[in-house]
Parts: C-alpha cells; structure tokens; sequence
C-alpha cells in the first residue's frame, strides 16, 4: 500500500493523466480503495501526503518535537533510537510542530 500510494500521488504530481487517460493510473486507483484506501499505510507515508496537502494532518500520529529537549539517558529519548528511524524521526517531528504544508496544496484528491 505505502509504494502504491506513494507511487500514485508522484505520478499525478509529474502530470500523469486522470480518469480513462492511462490504463495503469486507472488500476491503481481502484487497487488502493479496495485494498483499505490510503489511511493503511505506516506514519511516515501520511506524514508526506500531510506535506503535500492531500491528507488532513489530523489522521498523523503525534511526533512532538519537544521529545527531543528530554535528557538523553531518559529511556525514550529519540537520540537512542536505531540510526535511520532517528534521522527519520527528526525531519517528521520537525515537520509535524511546523505544521508544515507545502505549496502544493490540494492540487488533487484521491
């Protein structure tokens, strides 16, 4: 579902066509409802549809970034995470306290 999606919305954002204009467009579109539609992919991926605007940022697990202020020998401190869900985990708190939309708002709908 994540790569589907994900897959789908940067096609569409490249100009690919809508409805009846490509057969492949056309599959996935009806392949990502009937599989539990875009709320079944993991944190990381509504956290990007959030970005883009396509997804309300209510449906996004909280991330406060305020975590990381927390003394680093506290067991649930980010920096004590494994590498790449850290590096991860830094730019979508970061995002999430912005609450950061980017320019492309509502440029579709899925």
């Amino acid at each position: 579902m994540f790569c589907t999606t994900l897959s789908y919305i940067t096609l569409r954002l490249l100009g690919e066509g809508v409805d009846g204009e490509d057969e492949a467009m056309d599959k996935e579109r009806k392949w990502i409802p009937d599989r539990g539609g875009i709320t079944c992919i993991p944190s990381w991926g509504i956290m990007w549809l959030s970005v883009l605007g396509v997804f309300d940022r209510k449906g996004n697990d909280p991330l406060p970034p305020e975590i990381w202020l927390l003394p680093y020998f506290v067991h649930m401190h980010p920096g004590q995470m494994w590498c790449h869900s850290r590096m991860v985990y830094l730019a979508m708190s970061y995002l999430y306290g912005k609450r950061f939309v980017g320019p492309l708002i509502q440029l579709f709908y899925l």
